[in-house]
């Protein structure tokens, strides 16, 4: 029996080939990205991916426009991660993609030759379009790896506080949060201050009043992870950023936060779920530094993204492209 994972992933390959097949003769130009171009054919195939996965997630898809921006937007930072890997020559090995879809065949019950042929009687070639879609996630990972998780210095007393924390605890929280990000420039006019703040406000205030998180963030986050509903899964306390941690510790389940205002723009945070687990005090140096790093890093990824894309020519015509 193909557990549910495999089954999200089949069924995302059926609507890319279904994509596929509907692309028709016409193929426009939807974006220019340094020395690259997104077709109009392109952003189909991803945009009926991503609605595929909304709907497994039983969030309702927004209007045609607003998901071919999101989605767009997905792509360029995609290109422009891709360029930037290839520009520091990271490259990907077999044996690391392999390593990849064998867990994804253990996780199914299943052997590699068993998964290939189920992916492949899903779609045409796709074990081989998993493939691909694994080696670009393992490249783009790396590329993080060494721009910002190994940039980043942890000091002997960070680790210190960690340890004295840890052995203090009998138990260890994770946390289950969703993220709306609206970003500003790094130096905003006195009117697009306003104008962002006032944007904010309003969406924080309908998610007051009962407003899905999920649809929202799909429709308004900046976010990478806004086609996930905002959803960024389970987290432990001490890879969560500080400035959504201060924002989170009085919440329950179900609840937002208030607007949280850093450099990369404003936040909304929800709590969706927390549990606890046994704390075993093991190797606690090593898990310090690799905590540490990791909520450094995500303080820092929203900014080191817009960065990149700053620094990119990119070209949108998608307004010029035929409605899907």
């Amino acid at each position: 029996m193909i557990s549910q994972l495999l089954r999200i992933t089949a069924f995302s390959c059926i609507t890319l080939w279904a994509a596929q097949a509907h692309a028709g003769l016409l193929d426009r130009i939807v974006a220019v990205v340094n020395d690259n171009i997104i077709l109009l054919s392109e952003l189909d195939e991803q945009v009926e991916q991503a609605r595929a996965e909304l709907r497994q997630r039983q969030i309702t898809a927004p209007d045609m426009a607003t998901m071919q921006a999101r989605v767009l937007d997905n792509m360029i930072m995609q290109r422009l991660q891709e360029e930037r890997a290839q520009q520091r020559g990271i490259r990907v090995s077999d044996d690391e993609i392999n390593a990849q879809l064998l867990q994804m065949a253990q996780a199914n019950n299943l052997n590699l030759e068993q998964l290939r042929d189920v992916l492949n009687r899903q779609l045409p070639d796709g074990f081989n379009v998993i493939r691909q879609q694994i080696s670009e996630q393992i490249l783009i990972q790396k590329l993080r790896e060494i721009e910002i998780i190994a940039q980043i210095h942890v000091t002997e007393e960070e680790i210190n506080n960690f340890i004295r924390r840890r052995q203090l605890e009998t138990t260890r929280t994770e946390y289950r949060l969703a993220h709306i990000l609206i970003t500003r420039p790094e130096s905003p006019t006195p009117e697009q201050r306003q104008t962002l703040q006032q944007k904010v406000q309003d969406i924080h205030q309908q998610l007051r009043d009962g407003a899905d998180f999920g649809q929202m963030a799909v429709r308004h986050s900046e976010s990478n992870r806004a086609l996930e509903g905002g959803d960024l899964g389970w987290l432990q306390a001490d890879q969560i950023p500080l400035f959504f941690m201060e924002a989170i510790q009085n919440l329950q389940p179900g609840q937002i936060s208030a607007i949280i205002d850093t450099p990369s723009g404003y936040h909304l945070i929800k709590l969706l779920d927390k549990r606890s687990e046994q704390q075993q005090n093991e190797a606690l140096e090593q898990e310090a530094i690799q905590s540490i790093r990791m909520r450094k890093a995500n303080e820092t990824f929203d900014t080191w993204m817009r960065r990149l894309r700053d620094d990119a020519y990119v070209d949108i015509r998608l307004n010029n492209a035929s409605a899907l």
